[in-house]
């Protein structure tokens, strides 16, 4: 599978001043957590923290690797390659259900409001293909099979009167889905900002669905996980991890029409801010919504994806909440 071109990030910078900074902690105290990401708006939060120097503040270094989803980050996660892992909530309870010891521990994306949902189905301005229906015998490109996106892609393919199993799901990642579409190797693409936007935003691209808010409005679609593991061993780390990410998130909340944000965005996306601007983010949230995640594994059982329900108390850590 194709991998992001991205550079590392991290937050070395600072390490010094921390040491003599009241207040700080000092150099030989700070910890490094490797995290997983997925380089979309959803890891602003992220990203607004290490900028703002919140997670340098509580004695942590994050250093972050992108990857193409929960499906791919999970893994790596649970090899040790990573401390934490961004992905979403239906690779999370498959892994739990493989018998992979996961806990989430902070929020990362929910879907509040259709205006604010710029997670999109995006189809050819000519392909005549405006419900699930018309995708019967035809192709949708997902970023990974069996995830949110592949999860949510069947049951709006469902709602709008289209039988799911009657449709191909084609692995592509996200930044490559416009140009799979208008070279007609998918027929569809359900796709995140800024690639929804981007691809809409010039002549050729429509977009006909925002299938998380028109299935579920309120959907909890992404979460931080980490190993039961780590959490044990580290319990401290953990937390100062998800209140630095909280911090981020209320700064990344009152600052979301700001340059500021735009240019952090920009700096991991490499996405041009004039298309940023075009973008009607929502806003973060701050902790989990246990009874959202149920929704979303009723659906999973519905579409076999689950044997059964799960336990949520025991894979949402408190810190989550």
């Amino acid at each position: 599978m194709p991998t992001f071109n991205l550079t590392r990030r991290s937050v070395l910078a600072g390490a010094l001043a921390s040491a003599v900074t009241p207040g700080r902690a000092s150099a030989q105290s700070v910890e490094k957590v490797r995290v997983s990401i997925i380089p979309t708006n959803d890891v602003a939060p992220l990203f607004s923290a290490i900028h703002n120097g919140y997670f340098r503040e509580l004695g942590l270094e994050v250093d972050t690797s992108p990857s193409t989803g929960g499906a791919t980050g999970i893994p790596a996660l649970i090899a040790g390659s990573f401390d934490v892992a961004y992905g979403n909530v239906v690779s999370t309870l498959l892994a739990v259900q493989q018998g992979l010891d996961l806990k989430v521990i902070a929020a990362g994306t929910k879907i509040i409001h259709v205006d604010t949902d710029t997670t999109s189905i995006i189809v050819g301005s000519e392909s005549g293909i405006k419900n699930g229906k018309n995708l019967e015998g035809k192709s949708i490109a997902v970023n990974t099979r069996n995830n949110v996106i592949w999860l949510y892609s069947r049951a709006w393919i469902k709602k709008t009167g289209g039988d799911p199993d009657l449709v191909a799901y084609r692995e592509v990642p996200f930044p490559q889905m416009e140009d799979a579409l208008r070279q007609k190797r998918v027929d569809a693409a359900h796709v995140v900002a800024p690639f929804s936007v981007i691809a809409t935003a010039k002549p050729g691209i429509i977009a006909i669905a925002k299938a998380y808010s028109e299935v579920q409005p309120g959907a909890d679609v992404g979460q931080y996980a980490t190993t039961g593991k780590f959490l044990a061993e580290r319990p401290e780390t953990v937390r100062k991890f998800a209140a630095g990410l909280r911090r981020g998130a209320e700064w990344f909340n009152a600052n979301v029409k700001s340059e500021d944000v735009l240019n952090i965005i920009t700096g991991y996306t490499k996405v041009n801010v004039a298309v940023l601007k075009t973008i009607d983010m929502a806003p973060a949230p701050l902790r989990c919504d246990l009874l959202q995640i149920k929704k979303t594994m009723d659906l999973m059982i519905e579409n076999k994806l689950l044997s059964g329900p799960l336990d949520l108390t025991k894979i949402v850590s408190s810190v989550a909440l």
